[in-house]
């Protein structure tokens, strides 16, 4: 459950400008603000019910999303090798090992190509 929140508050932050205007107030309060469906229904105004059902709707379309564009998985395999080169370096450091240069080199130009 955290996972999946933490992978819609993630879409929400690369795709949330392709939303509507209440799409875009209601994830922002649901993801941003970490405000609850209740809490949420009492400052819009709105049912509890059709907050989830707005949210379950919006989830669908930030999915579709990245289902075409895919920024966000761009995005965590960038990151990921960059943990990797910072995982080397350190690596380096304590053991001044000069063919680990040899690997981030590697990792470096892969990403460059």
């Amino acid at each position: 459950m955290f996972e999946k929140k933490m992978r819609l508050d993630a879409l929400y932050e690369f795709y949330g400008k392709m939303l509507t205007d209440k799409q875009s107030e209601i994830m922002n309060l649901f993801c941003n603000l970490d405000y609850s469906l209740g809490e949420i229904s009492e400052i819009l105004g709105v049912s509890r019910q059709a907050v989830h059902d707005t949210i379950k709707r919006t989830e669908k379309s930030l999915e579709n999303y990245e289902s075409q564009l895919a920024l966000y998985e761009r995005f965590r395999n960038k990151q990921s090798k960059f943990e990797h080169l910072y995982e080397l370096v350190l690596e380096f450091e304590k053991t001044d090992n000069h063919a680990l240069i040899e690997t981030i080199k590697n990792v470096i130009q892969t990403e460059i190509e």
